[in-house]
């Protein structure tokens, strides 16, 4: 079952199994770099993932993660970038998506 608007069947299923597999590889790292909750699993808070300048760099990326920095996530041919300028804020995370706010 999809958690929130725009996540659906395969794409959903991709997602989650890639998150699962990024905190057993890079968690730590991630930590360790200042990635946030948000950074890595952030979303609209009514519109989910159909905005998607709100999502986290898991939720975008529907592939392993292959390399992480401080400033960016690399997939197999993707790059997510966490300093992207004008990147809104107010996103929650994708377990929080429709309980009302913020944890």
């Amino acid at each position: 079952m999809s958690p929130c608007p725009g996540l659906t069947g395969a794409n959903w299923a991709a997602i989650h199994e890639n998150a699962v597999i990024f905190l057993d590889r890079w968690a730590d790292e991630a930590v360790r770099l200042g990635w946030t909750t948000l950074d890595l699993f952030g979303v609209h808070p009514e519109a989910g993932t159909t905005r998607s300048n709100y999502c986290g760099a898991l939720i975008i990326g529907a592939e392993p993660v292959s390399a992480i920095t401080e400033t960016r996530m690399q997939f197999a041919n993707t790059t997510f970038y966490r300093d992207t300028l004008g990147k809104p804020t107010g996103s929650v995370p994708l377990w929080q998506f429709g309980k009302g706010g913020k944890p």
